[in-house]
C-alpha cells in the first residue's frame, strides 16, 4: 500500500482516537477555528507530546484546512509526509499540516493554527467575489466524509453485482481448489487467500489478472458485507493510485463515523503480506 492510501485508511481512527483519547467529552469534532485553538494550547502544554498525538492533531488540522478551501490529500515524496492541496481554483501551493504543528510548538504563540485557517477562508472569500457562484470543493476522506459521486445505485455496479452473483459457479470451477469451502464464511477466506497467491506473486500483479481479482473482489465484499453492515458503492473513473476509492467497487456502511473497505486492495494487502490469515484479520478489525 502507498503512504497517500495508507495516510486516508488510517483519518478515521486517527481522528477518533484523537476525540476519545484527548476530549472523551466528543466536543471536538467541528473543525472550527475555536477547536483548533483549544487544539493548539493542548499541544503547546504538553512538554513531550506522543507521535500518536501529534499524527492525529496533524491530520485534524488538514481536515480543518481542507473544510475551508476545498481540495484533497497527496503526498509530498520530498518531506516524506502528507500534505493539503488546495481546491486547485485557488491557485495555492500545498500546505504541510505536520510542519504546521512542529511549528506551532517552536513559536509557541498559540496562534499557528488559526493563521493557517485564515489564510486560506481568505483566498476562498476573494475567489468567490471575483466569480460568484462558486465554492471550494473538498475531495471526500475516507471514513469522514460522504462521496456525492460514490453511488450503491448504479447501471454499472448493478451489472458488477449481478454478474459475479449468477456467474460465482462458474468462477469457483475455474479458480478453487476446493469450491465445496467457499461457503462465505470468515474461514473461507483462506481458501480466497490461498488462491490469490497461487496466481500472484504479488501486489502489483493483481491486476494482470482481471476476471480472478474481479471475482475475488466480489466474494470478499459479500463475505464482509453483511458482518460490517456495509453497502456496496461505486465512485466512476479509471483506477489512478491516487483515489483508492476510483473505478473499484467499495463497501461503505454509509454511517457518520463508519467504516470503508476495497475488496480488491485487501487481497493486494494479503499478497503484500504472505503471512497467513491476512484476510481473515483484515474481517476481524472492519467488523
Amino acid at each position: 500500500m502507498d503512504p497517500l492510501e495508507d495516510w486516508l485508511e488510517g483519518m478515521q481512527p486517527r481522528l477518533a482516537g484523537l476525540v476519545d483519547f484527548e476530549w472523551p467529552d466528543g466536543s471536538l469534532t467541528d473543525c472550527s477555528p475555536a477547536s483548533l485553538a483549544r487544539l493548539e494550547a493542548e499541544l503547546i502544554a504538553r512538554a513531550e507530546p506522543g507521535a500518536d498525538f501529534m499524527e492525529r492533531v496533524a491530520g485534524y488540522l488538514g481536515e480543518a484546512l481542507l473544510s475551508v478551501a476545498g481540495g484533497r490529500w497527496s503526498w509530498d515524496e520530498r518531506r516524506g509526509l502528507p500534505v493539503v492541496l488546495p481546491d486547485p481554483e485557488l491557485g495555492l501551493p500545498a500546505v504541510c499540516p505536520a510542519e504546521l504543528v512542529e511549528r506551532a510548538r517552536q513559536q509557541r504563540d498559540g496562534d499557528e493554527f488559526g493563521r493557517s485557517l485564515r489564510e486560506l477562508e481568505r483566498a476562498a472569500a476573494e475567489k468567490q467575489a471575483a466569480a460568484p457562484g462558486w465554492t471550494p470543493v473538498k475531495e471526500p476522506t475516507p471514513g469522514l466524509d460522504q462521496d456525492p459521486t460514490a453511488t450503491f445505485d448504479s447501471p454499472y455496479l448493478d451489472a458488477w453485482l449481478a454478474k459475479h452473483a449468477a456467474g460465482l459457479p462458474a468462477w469457483l470451477a475455474t479458480y478453487a481448489e476446493r469450491p465445496g469451502l467457499w461457503d462465505f464464511s470468515q474461514a473461507s477466506l483462506n481458501e480466497l487467500e490461498a488462491e490469490a497467491r497461487r496466481r500472484a506473486s504479488g501486489p502489483d500483479e493483481l491486476a494482470a489478472h482481471p476476471e480472478f481479482a474481479d471475482g475475488a473482489s466480489w466474494y470478499l465484499g459479500e463475505v464482509l458485507r453483511p458482518a460490517m453492515r456495509a453497502q456496496w458503492c461505486y465512485h466512476p473513473g479509471e483506477p489512478d493510485g491516487d483515489n483508492m476509492f476510483v473505478g473499484r467497487p467499495f463497501l461503505d456502511q454509509l454511517i457518520p463515523d463508519g467504516t470503508v473497505a476495497v475488496p480488491f486492495l485487501l487481497i493486494q494487502v494479503a499478497l503484500a503480506d504472505r503471512a497467513p490469515g491476512v484476510l481473515r484479520r483484515a474481517y476481524d478489525r472492519l467488523t
